[in-house]
């Protein structure tokens, strides 16, 4: 039968009373600092104002990272360009969302992707008479191309700028 790891405590111990005691004689209006009997851990006693939590730093969803420069380069490059459906239809400097081409339902990464215009031919194109990549994927790629393709072209452009 697997044993699970303890669960770790939290709190201050007994060497951080000396810390702990320097800082109520820094702050005069704080209550001292005391030794729990039962724990051997140093608390602080002030009861009248509420505990504030200390945030830990906000972790990336998985699959998820923030960009490099280089990346958010091409980004910018290509929402600076618009959206590459609407280049196709000779409409010029859509302004658009950039768009992650996936791979079995991930992401591939931030150098892969184009830019669609939202609403539009990213989503929530039907109100406008526009075929959008979401949910009308077969569609958007009989028009359009696949998202690859899609890409290669958007290379093309930004390279000859």
């Amino acid at each position: 039968m697997k044993r699970s790891a303890p669960m770790r405590r939290t709190g201050f111990k007994r060497r951080d009373l000396p810390m702990l005691q320097a800082l109520d004689a820094s702050r005069p209006h704080r209550a001292p600092a005391v030794v729990h009997k039962s724990t051997s851990r140093a608390v602080m006693a002030r009861c009248d104002v509420p505990a504030v939590a200390i945030p830990k730093e906000a972790a990336a969803r998985k699959g998820k990272r923030t960009p490099t420069v280089a990346e958010r380069a091409w980004m910018d490059a290509i929402t600076a360009l618009g959206c590459i459906a609407c280049l196709i239809d000779g409409r010029e400097r859509v302004p658009g969302a950039v768009h992650h081409i996936l791979r079995g339902g991930h992401r591939i990464g931030h150098l892969h992707t184009i830019c669609l215009c939202d609403p539009g031919h990213h989503q929530n194109g039907r109100p406008m008479g526009l075929i959008s990549r979401h949910p009308w994927k077969a569609q958007f790629e009989a028009r359009y191309g696949t998202e690859a393709e899609l890409l290669e072209l958007t290379k093309k452009i930004v390279g000859k700028q």
